[in-house]
C-alpha cells in the first residue's frame, strides 16, 4: 500500500530537495504497484470511477546518464541514513567486526555498480569486504547506462585497533610500488593528509628516486601516487646522489606548506607542498637553539609551535611556527636512559623522528649504523607540556630487530592517524610498518563536502572556503576508537541522512567537533567561509612587447624577435619610437633618451650612419631587450661634410669612400679616424660592421650571425658603452666593464639536464663563486637555476656557469648592468667598476 502522507500527497510545506527526490521515488514504486492491481482486475471498492491522484501516474524511466545509487548499506556498520545526494559517510565499529556485506543498488537498473575492495568471500551471497584494524575505505562506483557519467560513494569505516602499540601488519605500506623496483630506499620525513601517507627522504641508488622528492601512497590501496620534486636552488644535493648536508631528517606539513629539517643545516626549510616551490620567507633558523654543529632530526608541529629534535643536544627544541622565534619554555629534554650511560657509548645513540597527538610527544631513538654496537630501537613517550616521561606509552622495539643496522634496520620517521602508527625504517627497507595506537579521543577522519580539508589527526584547527552558491554541506567524522563519543556544535539539518548536514550563512561559519574517550577530550575547529572565490592569482610576469613601431619604418614586429635592422632616408633626422609592453606590470625603457620630452611620443634623433635603438622591458627580476639598428645614409655632394660612395680629402664624414685623417668614416678605410662603420680602422674609438685594432669599445654589430642556426635570437655582448674617460659611481676611472657569452649551445636537453655556458668579462672581477652562483651575478629565470660557478683555470674574468634545466621552455641567461657595487646583482672590478650594460643570451628548448 502506498503511504501518501510519506510520499508528499498531503500538505506541510515544501520539502528539502533531497527529501523531494526520495519521495518521488516512493511515489514511482507506489504507482507501479497500483498498475499491477488494475491489471489483475482487483479494484478497491468504490474506486472504479475515481480518478487516480496525479502523483500516482507512472514516472518516466530513469535517465541514461543517471549514475546515482538508490540504496547503500553495510552489514554491522551504522553510518546513518543514505541519500543519493550525499557521497561521503563515516562510521566506527568494534574490534570484533572483521567483515561487512556491502549492498548497493543503482537508481537506473541498467547502470553498472562496482565495489572496492574486492569480494573477500565470493562463495557467500553478497559482496564481502574484510575490515582491517584501523581505517578502511568502502568505495562504490556507479557508471551510468550511457557510460558518460560516473559517481563514487565512500564509507570510511574505522575498526578499533587491537592491543596498544602492537604490530598491525595488515596496514603495512610497500614503498617499492607495484611492480617492485630494484634497489632500496629509506624515508625520514613521514606525515599524512586525509587518505595519503606522505614520505620524503633519500634513496640508496638512483634507480629508486631522487632526494628531495615527495612520495605519496594511497592508504586505502597502498598504491604509489605521482611524486613531486622540491625546487630548492640554494640546497645542493637535490639530485640522485645527494650530498651529506642535503639528507632529509624530518618533515611536517599543514597541507599547504611543508617544513623539512636537513642534516647539518641550521634551518628548517619551507616549501609549497603542491608546487614544491622554495619559500625562504617561511624558513625557521635554528641557530638560536644551539651553537656549533647541529644534527636536526624529526620535526612536528601543532600549527602554532614547531618542534625539531637535535641529536647532539639530546633535546627537542621549540620555535614559533609563524615568526620563527625560539620557545625555550616548550623544549623537551630527552631522558638519557641506562643504555646511553654504558661505557661512553652515548654518542652512538641517535634520535629518529617525532610525532605528537597534541598531548604526548613520541620520540624515536635507536643506535647509529654499526656492526660493533648492537642496540634496540624504541619510540619513547613524553608529556608534550611538561616533558615528563610517559613510559606506559612506549613502543620498546617497533622494528623487531634489536640488532645492528646491517642485520636489521633503524627507525627513520613515523606518523599516526590516531588509530594506526606507521614507522619508516632505514637500511634496505621495503615497507612502512604499522602499529596499533593506545586508546585516545582523536578523530581519525574528518571530511567536508564541497571543500577539501587537509585533515590529519594531530591538527586541530582548519579554515576552508566554499562557493557562495553552496548553502548546505555535509560533514562526516569518525573517531579513532568506537568507544569515543563525537558531537558537533551545530544542529544536524537532516538527521535522516548520514553525517551532519550543516546549513551555511554567508560569510564565516564555525563548527566545533568534540570527541571524548574517558578522560581524554579533543576539540577540532572548522571555519567555513561561504563566499565568492578569491580572485585568481595574477598571470606570470611577461617581458614581451605587444607592439613595437618606428615611424617611417616597416619592422614586421614579432614579440619573439629581438633584433631588427632597417635603412631610413638620408633626410630623416629623427624617428618616433612606440613600444607597448604585453604585461601592464612591466616597465619599458627606450634608449637613446627622448629628444623631445615635450610631446608624448618618444623621439630619437638620427645621426648619419648606424643608430642603435634599444627597448628594454623589465618585469620583476626578468628582463628582455629589443634592438633596432637604423642606418641613415649621407647626402650626395662634392666637398660637402657628408659624402656617400665618393672620395673626399679632409672631409669630416665619408661613406663608401676613402678618407685620410677623417673623423668619421662609413664603409671605407681610415687611419687614425675616430669613428668608422663598415670599413677598417686602426686606433679608432668606435666601429660598426668593421674591424678594430684599437682599445676602444665596439658598438652593436648587426649581421646574419645574430641569429643562431636553431633560429633563436641572442643579444650581442659587445655593445656601445662609455669611453675610457668614464668615471664609475665609486669614482674609479677606467674602461667600461663588459660581459659576453661563449660556447652557448643552440638548444638544451629539457628538464633535469645540465648545460654549461662560459661568460667572459673584459677585466678581472672581484667576486666570489657564491655571488656568481647564488647572488644573482649570473641570472636565469625560474624554473631553471644556476647550480655551479667555476673560474676557468683560476681566472676571475672567465667563468663556466652550470645551469640545471627545470623545463622544456627556452631559457635566458643574463648578466645584469650594475648601478653600483653594493646591489643584489653587483659584478664589479676590484676598483669598483660594475658591468656597464646587461648582456643576455637565449637557449631554445629541446623541441627548438
Amino acid at each position: 500500500m502506498v503511504d501518501w502522507a510519506a510520499s508528499g500527497g498531503g500538505g506541510g510545506g515544501a520539502a528539502a530537495p533531497d527529501a523531494r527526490r526520495r519521495r518521488r521515488r516512493l511515489v514511482r514504486w507506489g504507482a507501479l504497484a497500483a498498475v499491477a492491481v488494475l491489471a489483475a482486475g482487483a479494484l478497491p471498492a468504490g474506486a472504479q470511477n475515481a480518478d487516480p491522484p496525479m502523483d500516482s501516474m507512472a514516472d518516466p524511466p530513469p535517465a541514461a546518464d543517471d549514475a546515482s545509487l538508490s540504496s547503500l548499506s553495510l552489514s554491522g556498520v551504522d553510518f546513518g541514513g543514505f541519500s543519493p545526494d550525499v557521497a561521503d559517510y563515516a562510521a566506527n565499529v568494534a574490534a570484533d567486526v572483521s567483515v561487512t556485506t556491502v549492498t548497493a543498488t543503482a537508481a537506473n537498473s541498467a547502470a553498472e555498480v562496482s565495489i572496492l575492495a574486492d569480494d573477500a568471500d565470493p562463495d557467500t551471497d553478497g559482496h564481502q569486504v574484510g575490515l582491517n584494524r584501523g581505517r578502511n575505505w568502502v568505495r562504490v562506483s556507479v557508471t551510468s547506462a550511457d557510460g558518460m557519467v560516473q559517481q563514487q560513494y565512500e564509507v570510511m569505516v574505522v575498526r578499533d585497533p587491537g592491543e596498544a602499540m602492537s604490530r598491525n601488519a595488515d596496514a603495512d605500506i610497500s614503498i617499492h610500488g607495484d611492480p617492485p623496483q630494484d634497489g632500496w630506499a629509506y624515508f625520514k620525513g613521514v606525515w599524512g593528509i586525509n587518505d595519503r601517507l606522505m614520505l620524503i627522504g633519500h634513496g640508496g641508488s638512483s634507480q629508486i628516486r631522487e632526494a628531495c622528492t615527495i612520495q605519496s601512497y594511497d592508504l586505502a590501496t597502498g598504491l604509489q601516487l605521482d611524486p613531486r620534486l622540491l625546487d630548492d636552488p640554494f640546497l645542493p644535493g637535490c639530485s640522485p646522489f645527494p650530498t651529506l648536508n642535503a639528507v632529509v631528517n624530518g618533515a611536517w606539513s599543514d597541507g599547504e606548506i611543508l617544513w623539512v629539517s636537513y642534516l647539518h643545516q641550521k634551518v628548517i626549510r619551507a616549501y609549497d607542498l603542491e608546487a614544491g616551490a622554495f619559500l625562504p620567507e617561511r624558513h625557521i633558523s635554528t641557530r638560536s637553539a644551539k651553537s656549533g654543529s647541529q644534527l636536526l632530526r624529526g620535526a612536528w608541529s601543532d600549527g602554532e609551535t614547531i618542534w625539531v629534535a637535535e641529536n647532539y643536544a639530546l633535546k627537542v627544541f621549540a620555535f614559533d611556527l609563524a615568526s620563527g622565534e625560539r620557545r625555550p619554555d616548550a623544549d623537551i629534554a630527552l631522558e638519557t636512559g641506562a643504555d646511553r650511560a654504558d661505557a661512553g657509548l652515548s654518542e652512538r645513540y641517535k634520535i629518529f623522528g617525532l610525532w605528537s597527538d597534541g598531548e604526548t610527544m613520541w620520540v624515536g631513538e635507536g643506535w647509529a649504523a654499526s656492526q660493533i654496537y648492537p642496540g634496540p630501537n624504541r619510540i619513547w613517550a613524553y608529556d608534550l607540556e611538561t616533558g615528563v616521561r610517559k613510559s606506559d606509552l612506549d613502543i620498546p622495539d617497533p622494528l623487531g630487530t634489536n640488532s645492528t643496522a646491517y642485520e636489521g634496520a633503524n627507525m627513520a620517521g613515523f606518523w599516526s592517524d590516531g588509530a594506526t602508527m606507521w614507522v619508516s625504517e632505514t637500511r634496505y627497507s621495503e615497507s612502512i610498518r604499522a602499529f596499533n595506537m593506545p586508546a585516545n579521543a582523536l578523530l581519525s577522519w574528518l571530511k567536508l563536502s564541497d571543500a577539501d580539508i587537509p585533515f590529519s589527526a594531530d591538527r586541530f584547527d582548519y579554515s576552508v572556503r566554499v562557493p557562495l552558491e553552496v548553502s548546505r554541506v555535509t560533514l562526516s567524522a569518525a573517531a579513532a576508537f568506537s568507544s569515543s563519543e563525537v558531537s558537533f556544535s551545530v544542529a544536524d539539518a537532516d538527521a535522516a541522512v548520514g553525517g551532519v548536514q550543516v546549513d551555511l550563512a554567508e560569510g564565516l561559519n564555525t563548527v566545533v567537533v568534540t570527541s571524548a574517550n574517558g578522560d581524554d577530550t579533543r576539540t577540532y575547529t572548522l571555519r567555513i567561509n561561504r563566499a565568492d572565490p578569491p580572485p585568481p592569482p595574477p598571470p606570470p610576469l611577461s617581458t614581451a612587447l605587444s607592439s613595437l613601431a618606428v615611424s617611417g619604418v616597416e619592422l614586421a614586429f614579432s614579440a619573439d624577435q629581438l633584433t631588427y635592422a632597417s635603412e631610413v632616408g638620408a633626410d630623416v633626422e629623427s624617428v618616433t619610437v612606440s613600444a607597448v609592453a604585453a604585461d601592464e606590470r612591466a616597465s619599458v625603457t627606450v634608449l637613446p633618451a627622448d629628444a623631445d620630452s615635450v610631446t608624448d611620443a618618444h623621439e630619437v634623433g638620427l645621426a648619419v650612419g648606424a643608430n642603435v635603438v634599444t627597448v628594454t622591458v623589465v618585469a620583476g627580476e626578468e628582463m628582455r631587450t629589443y634592438t633596432v639598428l637604423l642606418t641613415r645614409p649621407a647626402n650626395d655632394s662634392d666637398g660637402s661634410d657628408d659624402a656617400v660612395g665618393g672620395e673626399s680629402d679632409g672631409s669630416d664624414d665619408a661613406v663608401g669612400g676613402e678618407s685620410e685623417g677623417s673623423d668619421d668614416a662609413v664603409g671605407g678605410e681610415s687611419d687614425g679616424s675616430d669613428d668608422a662603420v663598415g670599413g677598417e680602422s686602426e686606433g679608432s674609438d668606435d666601429a660598426v660592421g668593421g674591424e678594430s685594432d684599437g682599445d676602444g669599445p665596439e658598438s652593436l654589430q648587426q649581421s646574419e650571425s645574430d641569429e643562431s642556426e636553431s633560429g633563436s635570437e641572442q643579444r650581442s655582448d659587445e655593445q656601445r658603452s662609455e669611453s675610457e674617460s668614464d668615471v664609475s659611481e665609486s669614482g674609479s676611472v677606467g674602461p667600461a666593464l663588459t660581459a659576453s657569452f661563449e660556447g652557448v649551445p643552440d638548444a638544451h636537453s629539457g628538464a633535469g639536464s645540465d648545460l654549461v655556458v662560459r661568460v667572459r668579462f673584459s677585466e678581472p672581477l672581484a667576486v666570489s663563486y657564491v655571488t656568481m652562483r647564488d647572488g644573482g651575478g649570473v641570472f636565469v629565470q625560474s624554473p631553471h637555476r644556476v647550480v655551479r660557478a667555476k673560474r676557468v683555470e683560476g681566472r676571475s674574468d672567465l667563468w663556466d656557469i652550470t645551469i640545471r634545466v627545470g623545463g622544456d621552455r627556452r631559457l635566458s641567461v643574463t648578466v645584469f648592468e650594475g648601478s653600483g657595487c653594493d646591489g643584489e646583482h653587483a659584478v664589479c672590478t676590484a676598483d669598483g667598476r660594475p658591468v656597464s650594460r646587461s648582456a643576455q643570451v637565449f637557449v631554445e628548448g629541446p623541441s627548438g
